[in-house]
């Protein structure tokens, strides 16, 4: 018999601690290389996608294609928009599998099976099953071996590929047309029955593209082994048009984005565009131009929900003078106002918004900068004839102010904060902060963010009426012509700014540029968007998305993306970024949009790309491994197991009314035995109060991204049982086991 050390209920070691508490601890770490991760195109989450038999054709449908599932093969038909100049179908067939040398199937000698469900369609062929699952971000094609594959060697998956499309230059699995719209396929990702992962490999072939896993791996994994890549679509905002500068609001009346930005004409002729996006689909609504006498640019948008409005403030030039001009609109009728004067003419410019996201008000806060009286700001209104009309204007900072900024919103409390640099002729610039309140009334003093003898500027900052988050860029010490992006979480109340953390780094790459950062609110949590620039060519930045925890702190590797791939448009810039959380302050949403330009380096005109973003993904697997013996109920953990939950649940159920839980975790190992009962090699274990047979316990997920694929394992062990499974303690009984792997 095994030992019985699982029922010792040992206190946790340190090196479990170190491991769970990684979280805190990450943002105290010595700075690492630059390692990012790549989003795939047009990345969205949580949407509708679905298979459907309908007339004697299986088809599957999302947001962005439309399959139909043959008896042997899928064509994908990406949806490219009405802007695309044709449809571009792209078929796939499954043609064979191979170890080495040897062919382990070869699908024109077989004839598969079929089979489907709501989300998925299964191809079963001898000894492996063609598995695809209907995504908003794609379609996700999977290979699934239920045993170990005979023979040697790479486990490789030969596909046939037959599209118009032109293959995309670069290593990226892609076929894009002219404009850059097409379909990519995403990492070769292998995951055995265990958890462990493995990356595969990609590569394009004469008649279309082969997958394939390490030898190595494919002999050491645990079955069922599923080899997984996506098959998405490559999407551009109304592309081939020369747009740059983009701003985006959330409207949670209506569901829908507001994504605007300037138009360049040529000759220093400019205008405003604005598109309406819903937030379900990202399908294009509609686009227009702003009917104005002169030339438009830096706009920003903002939301007033207890109207339903999206409001558009920007400068227009005429002459050597200037004007904050604005204009609102309803989306869903796309009826407008006339477009209205905010202040001007006059040497302003630099305007910024914060929405009302609260029901009960009319108007937004708008701020910009007058050349002789610094930082003004006031409130705009639209009444319900859609008639605008504005506050008196207040002076918000004067003196040596300069980059302003605002929060997105001031959430149910109305209180927002404006921030800005200050910024002396010959010297450093520094961050201060003002809160004002929902009618453009100053809130207490000032305070200073950040007045160290680096240079710092371009703030900007979010958060929900109570807690905000401040970041900026601000010079390396050590290498001053280098920047990092900084924060700092500010708390406000009645009486302005209440309390102050402490300067927290969020993006610190020694020796890289790393600049025009935005924050938005993300549920529970912040997310940032950025630029990052690294030695090598002109124009080689890239924009980056990182989460961060409520407590300020980074959670996991920032996300890089990219909407054109290829050596040409490789210079994206100026991020900006909101929250469905936003547009609703009562919401948990956690998910926004990323819009950012992304310009050639070859002709130099702008694409406007557009990218959903989430502050927490699903997660890992979390799988019920069995065992347990007795009474002792059901061991779950609903998940999800994911960098960023602060609050990853241990649940038991079923237990009796007077059992006593201890919960049990520790590190994937052989399972012990005694008597019947399986349980963990636990490294630690604590007391769950019982309530009615429920037992819930709570612990921090890791954030920081070097324990990507860390595994736990976890059962509970309920005492005071009328059972006898294990000789040495009877009356414990003993729940399922259950593992959950870490991921994004």
């Amino acid at each position: 018999m095994a030992s019985p050390a699982w029922h010792r209920l040992l206190p946790w070691p340190w090196l479990l601690l170190a491991q769970v508490l990684a979280a805190g601890l990450c943002a105290q770490q010595p700075p690492t290389p630059r390692s990012s991760r790549d989003a795939p195109p047009a990345l969205l989450a949580g949407e509708f996608a679905s298979v459907m038999e309908h007339d004697g054709a299986l088809l599957g449908c999302a947001r962005r294609y439309r399959a139909t599932f043959g008896d042997r093969d899928v064509e994908y038909l990406p949806a490219l928009g009405k802007d695309a100049p044709r449809a571009e179908p792209w078929r796939l067939r499954f043609v064979a599998m191979a170890r080495g040398d040897a062919t382990l199937l070869r699908t024109a000698d077989a004839t598969p099976s079929r089979s489907h469900d709501r989300s998925f369609v299964r191809y079963q062929w001898p000894g492996v099953v063609e598995r695809y699952e209907t995504r908003a971000g794609g379609l996700k094609q999977s290979f699934v071996l239920a045993a170990p594959p005979p023979g040697r060697g790479d486990l490789v998956v030969q596909l046939a590929v037959e599209t118009a499309l032109p293959r995309a230059a670069g290593d990226h699995l892609a076929w894009r047309n002219e404009r850059g719209g097409g379909v990519s396929l995403g990492d070769v990702v292998g995951i055995d029955a265990a958890g462990r992962r493995c990356r595969g490999t990609a590569r394009h072939t004469d008649g279309g593209c082969e997958l394939s896993l390490p030898a190595a791996f494919v002999d050491g994994a645990s079955y069922p082994l599923e080899l997984d890549p996506l098959i998405s679509t490559a999407v551009e905002a109304l592309a081939g048009a020369d747009c740059d500068f983009p701003d985006v609001a959330f409207d949670s009346w209506s569901g829908s984005y507001c994504v605007a930005w300037t138009q360049f004409f040529g000759g220093g002729t400019t205008g405003i565009v604005a598109s309406v996006w819903l937030a379900g689909t990202l399908g294009f609504g509609y686009a227009f131009a702003i009917n104005q006498t002169g030339d438009e640019d830096g706009v920003r948008v903002g939301t007033i929900a207890g109207t339903g409005l999206f409001v558009l403030v920007w400068v227009n030039y005429q002459g050597t003078s200037s004007s904050i001009s604005g204009l609102a609109f309803e989306p869903t009728q796309a009826v407008a106002t006339g477009v209205f004067t905010i202040d001007g003419p006059a040497n302003v410019w630099s305007p910024v918004i914060s929405s009302e996201a609260t029901v009960y008000d009319d108007d937004c806060l708008v701020a910009w900068l007058d050349d002789t009286y610094g930082l003004l700001g006031c409130t705009v209104s639209i009444d319900p004839n859609l008639q605008p009309s504005a506050s008196p204007i207040v002076q918000i900072a004067g003196g040596n102010v300069t980059e302003p900024a605002i929060s997105k919103q001031g959430g149910n409390p109305g209180m927002h904060l404006v921030t800005w640099t200050d910024r002396p002729p010959g010297s450093p610039g520094w961050i201060r902060a003002q809160v004002v309140d929902n009618d453009m009334n100053l809130i207490g003093p000032g305070a200073w963010v950040q007045n160290t003898p680096q240079d710092t500027g371009w703030s900007a900052v979010d958060g929900d009426g109570f807690k905000f988050l401040v970041a900026w860029e601000e010079q390396e010490l050590a290498n001053p012509s280098s920047t990092d992006i900084k924060s700092r979480l500010l708390t406000v109340g009645a009486n302005g700014i209440t309390s102050l953390g402490t300067v927290t780094d969020l993006v610190a790459f020694p020796g890289d540029l790393d600049y025009a950062v935005d924050v938005a609110l993300l549920g529970d949590k912040f997310g940032i968007a950025y630029m990052g620039g690294i030695a090598g060519p002109a124009f080689g930045d890239d924009v980056f998305f990182k989460a961060i925890a409520a407590n300020g702190t980074p959670v996991g590797d920032e996300l890089r993306l990219d909407l054109t791939p290829g050596n040409d448009y490789r210079y994206e810039h100026i991020p900006r970024l909101i929250g469905r959380r936003d547009g609703d302050p009562d919401t948990s949403a956690d998910d926004g949009l990323c819009v950012f330009a992304d310009q050639s380096v070859t002709t130099f005109d702008s694409n406007v790309g557009l990218q959903l973003v989430e502050s927490m993904g699903p997660g890992g697997p979390i799988v019920d491994l069995g065992g347990g013996c007795g009474p002792g109920g059901l061991a779950v953990a609903p998940g999800p197991y994911a960098f960023g939950n602060a609050t990853f649940s241990f649940e038991l159920y079923g237990a009796q009314p007077l059992a006593i839980p201890y919960f049990l975790i520790g590190l994937p190992a052989q399972h012990l035995q005694c008597g019947v009962c399986s349980a963990i090699q636990a490294l630690g274990s604590w007391f769950v109060p019982n309530v009615a047979g429920t037992a819930v316990t709570t612990f921090a997920a890791p954030t920081d991204p070097s324990y990507l694929g860390f595994q736990i394992e976890f059962q509970f062990v309920t005492l005071n049982v009328n059972y006898v499974g294990c000789p040495l303690l009877p009356g414990a009984a003993a729940s399922n086991i259950v593992r959950a792997t870490l991921a994004y």
